[in-house]
């Protein structure tokens, strides 16, 4: 048997469960996240960084997560899981993310 059947079985089955978890979840293509992912270089919009964070330590580096308006569902951008996980702590409240910058510059 060939050992490279499994693996790209796997991968494409890995690939068509990631399209249809954006167009479900974000309403975008793959090809357009990868649009996206090309506009910001590779990296995540806010830290400018690449993403580092596994999901599974065997596994290979997290895709930038799509970050979205909660209320319109719009797309922003695509974030690292760290900038991700800060902002979503401010709920898309804006006034509370100036009050964080103004506590951080004291």
């Amino acid at each position: 048997m060939n050992d490279t059947y499994p693996k790209l079985n796997v991968e494409k089955r890995r690939m068509s469960s990631r399209r249809t978890m954006l167009k479900v979840k974000y309403g975008i293509s793959l090809e357009r996240y990868n649009e996206v992912l090309k506009e910001q270089n590779g990296v995540c919009a806010i830290c400018k960084k690449a993403e580092t964070n596994h999901s599974n330590k065997k596994g290979p580096v997290d895709s930038l997560r799509v970050d979205h308006c909660h209320s319109t569902g719009k797309v922003r951008g695509l974030l690292c899981s760290e900038c991700n996980f800060g902002i979503s702590k401010f709920d898309d409240d804006t006034n509370l993310l100036l009050e964080a910058i103004k506590y951080l510059k004291k």
